[in-house]
Formats: C-alpha cells, structure tokens, sequence
C-alpha cells in the first residue's frame, strides 16, 4: 500500500479540481469545489482499500457510496466505474490524476 501512498491531483469532468491524498494507514482526503460554489471547498475524508492489487475503491462514509481508481503507475490513477470499465480511449486523459512528489 505504500507504493500508491501520496498526493495526487488533477481536473475532472465537468471541470472540477480535485486532490486526492492516500495515508498509508488506509484513510484518504479528497478535495474538490462544491459544484454550485466553485470558490468553496468539499473535503471527505474516509478509508480505501486496494483490490485485485491495482483498483482504490473510496468509501465515503457519510454516504455510503464507493468511487473506483486504477493505478496505471506509481504516479498515475484513473478515475474507473464501479465495473472497473476505463473511460473511453479519447476521454481517458480526462479523467487521470497524477501523482505528487512528496519530500521524505
């Protein structure tokens, strides 16, 4: 798990900053704008497991609800479905965060 440990970041669609942070104790802290307030901040904080050695599902426990990464590389993730599907070739840039390098 320490290998994808880190801070990654990028812009979503529609639009939407967003920064990713995955703590090595398994909890995680995702910012982005609220979609009506672009000035604001949403912070969720929650845990993530790794299945099937390259797949983050977050689970947001306020919700519920689980959002799916694939790890491409050490600084690479993508945004997937719940089925694991890949956006589609020509939006897939659209939907990868990159990795942050950290000072240790």
């Amino acid at each position: 798990m320490d290998s994808i440990t880190g801070t990654y970041y990028g812009v979503l669609p529609p639009d939407i900053k967003t920064t990713l942070t995955l703590n090595a104790d398994g909890t995680y802290l995702l910012i982005q704008p609220y979609k009506e307030k672009q000035k604001e901040q949403e912070r969720l904080r929650g845990t993530f497991q790794v299945l099937d050695y390259n797949i983050l599902m977050l689970v947001h426990p306020s919700s519920g609800e689980h959002t799916f990464y694939k790890v491409k590389d050490a600084n690479h993730i993508v945004l997937i479905d719940s089925f694991g599907n890949e956006p589609q070739k020509e939006d897939k840039k659209n939907y990868i965060l990159k990795g942050k390098y950290r000072k240790i």
